[in-house]
């Protein structure tokens, strides 16, 4: 109903359109709203959902025909089932959309809502399903844990030797990947939208006016938005726009076996089909197949294949619906446990064997929304599970180009996690890595290795890592979360209970609150901001008020709807002259955000130093005694008061200096030319060697900064709350003389009861912690989610954000 009111959205056309009624091969179009390139399942189903929606002029280009790409050969499991949180959302509204599009375009799509299962042959597999548990009850679909018995009885082919249980999804199916796009792509023509098809992109160019003009044999279309969702050949559309995307496509294989007389009649007696199953030892997915079974396996690292020429070249003319050549070798072993879980396979000939590119982006997960680089222009690539996302991902991207904010955060997906440090090197060992252990439990803090490091370690990456540094990946850099001493491990957790760095944390912990600590923080994001106008643009981007020169301050972006956009450290060195410090996650996602909004006539620059600048922080008891043995500024408290900013030498090296520090304590930030880092780092241990000062990981910092309170973006603050919700009010000035983007929705907000409220939880467990996102629980009922949490080191208790 809200979407129908927001958009006016359209009704049907009286009557179904004749088959080929609507396609084109040639075209008149001049001019587009919004221009699609790539007529697969999610080009279709962007398609569909911007012109029911209401938008006019919607052309959707496919180079042969549709589905000519890795849709029409996917295997075409749908599930409501994802590690992540708010990927499911994209899960939940593409099978919610499946089981009503038959009726509205008349077109079958031949979903089956099987239900699906997990099995756990291990009890660690057990332990994950019960960890998944924990995140999913304040989510919406199913899901449960089942025992061996319940399994039996829902498979009754099954071996169930060694099967601990199982986790059960009702909802989760499979539909045909070529009807589906064929619905998707009859809706979108009903509600208005063109799709032609044999129209190959030549060229893209951006127009002066920020317009996109797409040529193509037919001729050329000028569209104010363009949007890539060209499946493999997603590389070189965006290359023709001058991106270079973390993009290569995967040789997957599938078997499908003749017809089984069990579950033939099974279908008959039944009258519905044997959930699908998804072998966890044995990395592969089993669902019925008519009266077969479809077997998809995920090859191991070693064994599979990665198509890397076309990252490079690109596929080869003219490839679209054809296939590799299949390999069974690669399928060894992946077979032997196929045939130990189902008998039946052995008895059973395999009717055929498919092996085509699916792509691949270093993670598995797709690029979804727009990119820093370029204006009105939109990525939907590298979708390795497109069938299963397709729904959801045309409604977020449609209602997002359609209302200039996306409905919820989905920065997992954000095509500006990656950047110039995504070379080929780690796009391969990462892909490699990724399919390879698709299918291997993913433990909570566990780090996996593949293509590290890139390129961006900081000036004391060695010798952080000769005192025993243990590494954690944020956007393509290595940071220290804790340090090993003597005979300490520093290999990342394999479990689901507490880690084996607990003891550790809780040591630097007690290192900055009875001593002085030293913490790698240059992988923070930081922006220089200055020139004629920079006031009046900041102010109008952030709901604070800007800090007075030499003074810091903590100020948020806000989407026009009140969300919480980003978070931002300002620090003002002039009058119109600032340095912005936002977390490594968010670097380019906060850029982008600031960048959309520059006027076209701006003065001021706003220039990326992320990698220019190190960042190093001195926190603890004794953090003011070390600073002051470094420089000839007065460090006390009066002479450098909390929240105050200033340039000066430190060392023989000049710093900007800031007193703030996210531990809570006493502390200052140290933000220098990257190639001084290691002689400040240096000179840092040798003045704190007389207050036994240590090197302190972020695991640590983050314990004490949920002891204070503090809010994190991305988890207690994104774009699924309002200031208000993640208890930003201090922050917030909604009646400020500047006008800011989301003032009139603030102003909306303020006073007014939320829907969920941030709380602190403390609570006893044994031999476990929480990370974020588990339910919480009031008797038996759902009253929320927690968001952060950790072991509190300083009451002996959990403290927990919610």
């Amino acid at each position: 109903s809200g979407i129908n009111a927001e958009y006016g959205q359209r009704t049907l056309s009286s009557g179904f359109l004749n088959k080929d009624e609507g396609y084109q091969t040639k075209h008149a179009q001049e001019n587009a709203n919004v221009l699609i390139i790539g007529g697969g399942c999610i080009g279709t189903s962007l398609a569909y959902h911007l012109a029911k929606y209401g938008m006019e002029d919607v052309v959707l280009l496919e180079k042969t025909e549709l589905t000519a790409g890795s849709t029409w050969h996917a295997a075409g499991l749908t599930t409501y089932y994802h590690p992540g949180i708010n990927m499911r959302k994209l899960h939940y509204d593409s099978i919610q959309l499946f089981k009503k599009i038959e009726r509205e375009t008349g077109q079958e799509i031949g979903f089956h809502d099987t239900g699906s299962i997990r099995l756990g042959h291990t009890k660690e597999h057990m332990n994950e399903f019960k960890y998944m548990m924990t995140r999913h009850n304040w989510q919406d679909a199913d899901q449960h844990l089942v025992d061996p018995d319940t399994i039996a009885e829902m498979f009754p082919l099954l071996n169930m030797e060694g099967i601990y249980g199982g986790l059960y999804t009702p909802g989760d199916g499979h539909t045909d990947p070529y009807s589906l796009t064929m619905a998707f792509a009859k809706g979108a023509r009903l509600y208005g939208a063109k799709l032609l098809q044999d129209t190959p992109v030549l060229s893209t160019k951006q127009l002066p006016d920020g317009k996109w003009q797409v040529d193509t044999p037919s001729g050329a279309i000028v569209a104010d938005q363009v949007v890539n969702a060209a499946g493999f050949h997603a590389r070189q559309v965006g290359q023709l726009a001058g991106l270079d995307l973390p993009l290569v496509p995967v040789h997957h294989q599938y078997m499908v076996t003749a017809s089984i007389p069990f579950l033939e009649d099974w279908k008959k007696n039944h009258n519905r089909e044997v959930p699908a199953i998804r072998d966890l030892r044995g990395s592969y997915y089993v669902r019925q197949e008519r009266t077969g079974l479809l077997i998809g396996p995920y090859e191991a690292q070693e064994k599979m294949v990665i198509q890397d020429d076309w990252y490079d070249a690109g596929p080869p003319k003219g490839f679209g619906k054809e296939l590799f050549d299949h390999d069974l070798d690669r399928l060894d072993k992946c077979i032997e446990h196929v045939i130990d879980l189902l008998p039946i396979v052995a008895e059973t000939d395999i009717q055929s064997v498919v092996a085509g590119p699916i792509t691949y982006s270093p993670d598995i997960l797709p690029l979804i929304g727009p990119t820093h680089h370029l204006s009105n222009y939109w990525l939907a690539v590298g979708f390795g599970y497109g069938i299963a996302h397709s729904g959801g991902v045309g409604k977020f991207l449609a209602r997002w180009i359609m209302r200039g904010e996306s409905d919820y955060d989905l920065i997992e997906c954000d095509p500006d996690r990656y950047s110039d440090w995504t070379d080929k090197k780690f796009l391969l060992d990462k892909a490699r890595e990724s399919y390879g252990m698709n299918t291997t439990p993913a433990f909570p803090g566990e780090e996996r290795w593949a293509g590290r490091p890139t390129k961006r370690v900081s000036g004391i990456y060695q010798d952080t890592k000769d005192r025993g540094a243990a590494f954690g990946f944020h956007a393509g850099w290595e940071q220290p979360h804790w340090f090993a001493l003597g005979g300490e491990r520093r290999d990342t957790p394999v479990c689901y209970g507490r880690k084996h760095w607990h003891d550790i944390v809780g040591r630097e912990v007690q290192t900055i609150l009875n001593g002085v600590g030293v913490v790698d923080l240059s992988p923070f994001g930081k922006f220089q901001l200055e020139g004629p106008g920079a006031t009046k643009f900041l102010s109008s981007m952030v709901a604070n008020t800007l800090p007075k020169v030499d003074r810091v301050n903590i100020s948020h972006m806000l989407t026009p709807k009140g969300k919480v956009m980003a978070e931002l450290t300002i620090s003002r060195l002039g009058k119109d002259r600032y340095y912005l410090v936002t977390g490594s996650g968010s670097e380019l996602h906060d850029l982008r955000w600031l960048k959309q909004h520059v006027p076209a006539d701006a003065k001021f620059t706003l220039t990326n130093v992320t990698e220019e600048m190190g960042v190093l922080g001195v926190a603890g008891k004794y953090s003011r005694e070390v600073m002051q043995k470094l420089t000839g500024e007065d460090m006390s408290h009066e002479g450098f008061p909390f929240l105050e900013c200033r340039e000066m030498e430190m060392a023989g090296v000049p710093v900007q200096a800031t007193r703030i520090s996210y531990t809570g304590e006493l502390g200052w930030e140290i933000h220098h030319d990257a190639k001084h880092t290691a002689q400040l780092y240096r000179r840092i241990l040798e003045a704190g060697s007389l207050y036994d000062i240590k090197d302190v990981g972020t695991y640590a910092v983050n314990s004490l900064r949920l002891e204070k309170g503090f809010r994190g973006w991305g988890a207690e603050m994104n774009l699924d709350k309002n200031p208000y919700e993640a208890g930003l009010d201090p922050f917030i000035k909604p009646n400020k003389k500047t006008a800011f983007i989301g003032q009139d929705a603030v102003r909306e907000m303020k006073g007014k009861e939320q829907k969920v409220n941030l709380v602190m939880l403390n609570f006893q467990t044994q031999n476990v912690d929480p990370y974020g996102n588990e339910t919480i629980w009031h008797g038996n009922k759902v009253v929320g989610n927690t968001t952060s949490g950790g072991y509190s080191n300083i009451v002996l208790k959990k403290a927990e954000i919610d």
